[in-house]
């Protein structure tokens, strides 16, 4: 185990018919320009489920419902310890709106690969990969 502080996070994993939502961080962010499954800090005394619902209002004004909460996944930067919880959600309403990132896209699992993730969301997209295309990443 890691002496770093540990961050507790959450993401979205929002599909739509085959294809995933994906975010690409703004320029001024930390990990400026990187693909992410978007999300943020647990507050104090907030759920991962009303975590997740915030962070997507606060970044893109949508209102979402959650489906379901998977195990996280712990990853170590240099300075600190994310703790990434992907949480499947469903958007219920609103206009989607980049209040915070650069763009976004909808992908398709097979494709999640080629774009430049964060290093925290690796393990999700090969998870993705290996659920809806039935096998490992190709090396």
């Amino acid at each position: 185990m890691s002496d770093l502080p540990t961050i507790a996070v959450v993401c979205a994993v929002i599909k739509d018919d085959d294809n995933y939502f994906i975010a690409q961080r703004s320029a001024t962010m930390k990990m400026p320009l990187k693909w992410e499954f978007p999300g943020g800090k647990v507050e104090q005394g907030e759920t991962n489920s009303n975590a997740i619902i915030r962070e997507i209002k606060e970044e893109f004004d949508i209102d979402v419902e959650v489906i379901q909460e998977y195990p996280y996944y712990l990853h170590d930067y240099p300075t600190f310890t994310l703790k990434l919880t992907p949480i499947e959600v469903a958007i219920k309403g609103g206009v989607l709106i980049l209040n915070e990132h650069a763009a976004f896209k909808w992908v398709p699992a097979k494709d999640l690969s080629t774009f430049d993730f964060s290093e925290g969301d690796v393990n999700i997209v090969k998870a993705l990969y290996k659920r809806d295309v039935k096998g490992n990443l190709p090396s």
